[in-house]
């Protein structure tokens, strides 16, 4: 029989545990806990006070003052029952979460004026002030995308527990990650289906199953034509690959004509209104819809090809057999193919088609589309995993993510759901992946970049407009890198930054930057631009100062490159005469900083300025 150790070396073994306000914090609480629960002497141990406070003060760095002294004079001062009382109170809001996340959606709603954040900037005349409205309305608005996001895994967390969630509502929830409220989807299905019974209404088309005149099969087919009465139908082969057929806020409104899978989407929700029992099937060829007859040995349940035109009517004895024969599937495993299913495959389905849309395209796309495209699919890729699916998709997912999409909704819903699913790998990998996303932007943002009093080698500012050299596409600065702070006997008190190139050597070599004049000692420039990847890395070597951009420029560029406000509050340009009094009028322009980038680069509105009327 092993001895039993004494109680202080226990004591001593449980103080090892690391207090963290990340995974490794939960992992040593749980293990205090569980030696609790072993015998008497571990928990003796366990239960130490002492033993809880500073996991207690790491975790818990922020508290209402009232409640904190009430906890700590209702506890007598004990950190372990303080520790678990504010574990109930996280499991509470942790419940309350996305409702109370809702509440906030009109007020930010509000605060983007209900338009595309890109409305608000304007081009002002020198002079003039701009307004903090269009960054205000971008942070509003990345905050909706973040609540609703986390709706949107919340529910697909409890579709993977078990939770009941039609197809029609979690498939309508793909169009959170493009910060539309579920309602909005609802809504609009909502007056589609009634709109659709008032239709069938008005042409004397029986509604129930107890009408004698009743014929589900006819009733399908013109549920098909009211729906292309309203605009829905096939996608043409040239726009099947078109992102925007995927997603419910643009096939419900602008892109009716879409691929099988939305249209099937639209389909199910007006059957299921008129009382039918339609499921979508991820049938091998195209997503058809399968529809359950009401108990009647003479009729077989039935299919429908919502994509063809007209639409066809299938039979479970004799079409769909010969269909999976074309396809080289065999009597035994058709079942799997044909059987009614769920929300969870067709959101898989959804996942694969919009990962083959971005790999099929050619044709450049805008970012405000790829970006949450991509998380998208990584998100159901991870809550609904397929076999095959690796830790890898955890840097894709990562790399489209803003550090915001880091500290919210990946880090409080995402993180969490992997931990409940039990996918305790992909879970730390994630973590990890926000932590140092995290700390990266943490650092970032603390630095601030000012210009070497002796050397001024940074030729251009932060809001400048240029043309690349080499291939010649208009650019925006919004950033210059530069070093750690270069201190000398000297200027002991100050720290000014030299310019360095920050690239990886891959890129460097990519590049060519070795064939530049200046090599890759120079500065170098963080921009964005209208063309795909909207955010690129130049050599100042490659930057020529577009010194009287044309309006129409200015314009598309406020309209198109969607994260501008992020940076930007507005233009300002400063008009005058050319050389004579008859010459042409230019007009230099420049854009304004948002407070971020004003206190990263507290130079460069000044010099921008100097620009400006130079």
């Amino acid at each position: 029989m092993i001895p039993r150790l004494p109680l202080d070396i226990l004591i001593h073994i449980l103080y090892q545990l690391p207090p963290s306000r990340d995974t490794d914090g939960d992992i040593s609480v749980k293990t205090i806990v569980l030696c609790s629960a072993t015998d008497s002497l571990f928990r003796e141990a366990a239960i130490l006070p002492n033993l809880w406070q500073h996991h207690y003060q790491v975790r818990y760095l922020h508290a209402n003052k009232t409640a904190e002294v009430q906890r700590q004079a209702e506890s007598s001062g004990n950190w372990r029952s303080m520790y678990f009382a504010r574990g109930v109170i996280d499991n509470q809001h942790a419940r309350t979460l996305t409702r109370f996340l809702f509440d906030a959606w009109d007020v930010l709603e509000i605060e983007t004026g209900m338009v595309d954040c890109s409305e608000h900037l304007k081009v002002l005349e020198y002079g003039e002030i701009p307004s903090l409205t269009a960054t205000r309305a971008y942070w509003a608005s990345a905050l909706l995308g973040s609540i609703s996001q986390m709706y949107a895994v919340d529910i697909w967390t409890g579709l993977r527990l078990g939770s009941s969630l039609s197809f029609v509502e979690a498939f309508s929830s793909t169009s959170c990650f493009f910060g539309k409220h579920p309602d909005e989807m609802s809504s609009i299905l909502t007056d589609l289906n009634s709109r659709c019974r008032s239709h069938l209404v008005h042409l004397n088309v029986p509604l129930t199953p107890d009408d004698p005149e009743y014929d589900i099969k006819k009733l399908c087919v013109l549920i098909c034509d009211f729906m292309t009465s309203e605009g829905y139908g096939p996608a043409t082969s040239a726009n099947f690959h078109n992102l925007s057929n995927l997603f419910p806020h643009s096939y419900l409104t602008s892109h009716k004509r879409t691929i099988p899978l939305s249209l099937v989407h639209v389909f199910v929700s007006i059957a299921r209104s008129l009382g039918i029992a339609a499921s979508a099937v991820d049938f091998p060829i195209r997503v058809i819809c399968h529809i359950s007859v009401p108990d009647d040995p003479e009729f077989d349940d039935f299919y429908v090809d919502v994509f063809e035109s007209p639409p066809q009517i299938l039979s479970l004895r004799e079409d769909i057999p010969a269909l999976l024969a074309r396809q080289g599937i065999v009597p035994s495993s058709m079942l799997h193919h044909i059987s009614p299913c769920g929300a969870a495959p067709m959101l898989l389905r959804s996942a694969r088609n919009i990962l083959a849309s971005l790999n099929s395209l050619h044709v450049p796309l805008p970012h405000h589309l790829v970006r949450p495209s991509t998380i998208l699919a990584f998100c159901i890729y991870l809550i609904l995993p397929e076999r095959g699916v690796s830790e890898r998709i955890v840097p894709q997912l990562l790399s489209q993510a803003e550090p915001l999409d880091a500290c919210t909704f990946i880090s409080e819903a995402l993180v969490p759901c992997l931990r409940v699913l039990g996918a305790d790998k992909m879970q730390e990998y994630l973590a990890k992946g926000c932590q140092s996303t995290l700390e990266a932007e943490a650092t970032l943002a603390k630095g601030v970049r000012l210009r070497s009093l002796e050397d001024r080698t940074v030729q251009h500012f932060v809001g400048q407009v240029f043309e690349h050299k080499k291939y010649m596409y208009i650019g925006l600065i919004i950033g210059w890198d530069v070093s750690k702070p270069n201190f000398n006997h000297f200027h002991v008190f100050q720290s000014f930054f030299q310019p360095v190139c920050e690239a990886s050597e891959d890129w460097i070599k990519e590049m060519k930057v070795s064939e530049l004049p200046r090599g890759k000692d120079q500065p170098f420039y963080s921009v964005v631009c209208l063309n795909y990847p909207p955010q690129r890395y130049v050599a100042e070597d490659n930057i020529k100062p577009l010194l009287a951009p044309p309006s129409e420029i200015l314009v598309q560029m406020c309209r198109d490159i969607d994260i501008l406000p992020k940076f930007f509050t507005g233009v300002l340009r400063k008009t005058k005469l050319s050389g004579s009094s008859l010459g042409p009028i230019r007009a230099r322009a420049r854009f304004v900083l948002s407070p971020e980038l004003s206190e990263a680069y507290p130079e460069d509105e000044a010099i921008g300025d100097a620009w400006l009327v130079g």
